[in-house]
């Protein structure tokens, strides 16, 4: 079925319908004496290309505060370091600089300068003239190679500083957890944005409404209305996706109960493969969390992660009444019933290498989720390395190195929480004449050499253990590890099939999980 009378994923950005409620939020924080940084999230599908545009469309027809407007899409040609970055900012000024202020969109184009620094000269003469807004769309891509590094958010940070720029960032997670690089984390460039940031999640009935007023031919009775959010529970693709059948086929007048679950199959046709990416968006957990709500009709949003029932609620899977978890999505518990039973789970989940591709992330977020209390930086490690595969293999290995730091930076804490080595060790490896001991009575190994003092702390066939508690397991495990980090630093074009990444990520899983145990046990 064609787009309709509401285009969606359309090759031009559709209108934007109904959402007033976040629109005068954002037009508010926007205009005030002393603008908000704003961030908008939302998962994939929810609109919010669609709602950045509508901003930007009533900002340009009210001439005032801002008088230039960047809408730059990340997720195309993704910058892959700091000064592609700051390159294609430039551009995208020049660009939105052109209609109302040619004179500094002539100066950026033939200014030879540092793109950071011509940028701050523009924008501190800015001042007085105008302000521009720059919505940075799909932000997400940019932070998920993990390199772009704190140098580039501080300076950021400055532009961002200056009365005559405005930012709001689009992502499908908030800022905080899209960081990647580890120093990164630390810049202030993140403390910048309104801390609550505008959630695009499910159509509420005001949004209905206002999509409603757009098909005046059609009349949804109570009854057809009550089924219609039953079955979308108001996710925006699949409400439209439900009216532009029913305006494809011919309906008029009021719509009966029967004549909305007609829609609804036919709409389930056409967005099919788009619920189907919204699930496999979700992990493990929350899939787990679904189904249960699914089985059990409702279930006490207190017993479950907060985190789990936040992704169904934003995706529209289920609905929150009260403080209980109820009316999964009947779309996508149709789709669910569709996949093969238990019997033939095996042959279609591994039954060939696209499959395999495919579903191992799904094992191995079961696996992420089965390790209880787990570090929070390495969860956080862990699991970008799950949303990382199949597709980008070569990115999870990049930040395999920020993953072995932090686990050495644990193992340090418990062990040698002074970074020193003690004296007695350092007598008994030399004793047993242990190589590779140069300068570690006034230097703490760093690098490879961590992983030759783990080695000796765990006990070789020379010296016994002398670890409290990090065990032999961990240091072979952080030995691969260690390898599969320096690889991921130094690819330099060598192609990274998504087998050997997902062996790396099972591997870095099981280094947590065994040092998690280490830590734990008793001394």
């Amino acid at each position: 079925m064609p787009d309709g009378r509401f285009p969606i994923c359309s090759a031009e950005v559709p209108p934007c319908i109904g959402r007033e409620a976040l629109l005068q939020r954002m037009l508010g924080a926007l205009t005030k004496p002393v603008p908000d940084h704003l961030q908008v999230i939302g998962a994939r599908f929810a609109g919010k290309t669609v709602l950045l545009t509508e901003v930007i469309r009533r900002l340009e027809a009210a001439e005032k505060p801002y008088t230039a407007f960047v809408h730059w899409d990340l997720g195309h040609r993704t910058p892959g370091n700091d000064d592609e970055f700051l390159k294609r900012l430039k551009q995208e000024l020049i660009e939105a600089l052109k209609a109302r202020h040619s004179d500094y969109a002539e100066y950026l184009k033939t200014a030879d300068g540092s793109p950071y620094e011509d940028i701050s000269t523009v924008l501190a003469s800015l001042v007085d003239d105008g302000k521009v807004l720059a919505v940075l769309d799909g932000f997400d891509k940019a932070l998920a190679n993990g390199r772009l590094t704190r140098n580039l958010w501080d300076q950021m940070r400055e532009l961002a500083a200056k009365p005559s720029l405005r930012l709001v960032t689009a992502s499908r997670r908030t800022l905080r957890e899209l960081i990647r690089h580890p120093d990164a984390q630390t810049s202030d460039f993140w403390n910048i944005f309104d801390q609550s940031p505008v959630r695009v999640g499910c159509f509420d009935e005001q949004d209905l409404d206002a999509a409603l007023q757009q098909a005046p031919e059609i009349r949804l009775s109570p009854g057809a209305r009550t089924e219609l959010w039953g079955s979308t529970n108001g996710y925006p693709i699949l409400v439209l996706e439900v009216l532009n059948a029913l305006i494809s086929s011919g309906t008029h007048g009021d719509v009966s109960l029967e004549g909305i679950r007609a829609g609804c199959e036919a709409a389930y046709a056409v967005a099919r493969d788009r619920l189907d990416a919204l699930w496999e968006d979700c992990s493990s957990s929350s899939r787990d969390l679904f189904r249960l709500v699914n089985e059990q009709s409702s279930v006490p949003r207190a017993e479950v992660s907060t985190a789990d029932a936040d992704v169904l609620l934003e995706r529209g899977f289920v609905q929150l009444s009260g403080n209980r978890l109820q009316r999964p999505n009947r779309l996508l518990a149709r789709l669910l019933s569709e996949l093969p039973n238990d019997a033939t789970a095996m042959a279609r989940l591994f039954g060939s290498a696209d499959a395999y591709e495919a579903n191992m992330r799904g094992v191995l977020g079961r696996r992420i989720a089965q390790l209880g209390a787990l570090d929070a930086k390495l969860a956080r490690y862990l699991t970008r390395g799950v949303e990382d595969l199949p597709d980008d293999p070569g990115a999870f290995l990049t930040h395999i190195r920020g993953f072995v730091d932090r686990v050495f930076e644990l193992i340090w804490q418990a062990e040698l929480p002074d970074r020193r080595i003690p004296s007695g060790w350092m007598d008994i490896w030399k004793r047993n004449n242990e190589r590779g001991l140069a300068d570690w009575e006034t230097t703490f190994p760093q690098g490879v050499h961590r992983v030759r003092l783990l080695n000796l702390m765990t006990g070789t066939e020379r010296s016994v253990r002398l670890a409290k508690q990090v065990s032999k397991g961990t240091y072979v495990l952080m030995n691969s590890a260690h390898a599969f980090g320096d690889f991921g630093q130094h690819q330099e074009g060598a192609r990274v099939d998504v087998g050997t990444a997902y062996a790396a990520l099972h591997l870095c899983i099981e280094l947590a999980a065994s040092l998690g145990r280490d830590l734990q046990a008793e001394v």
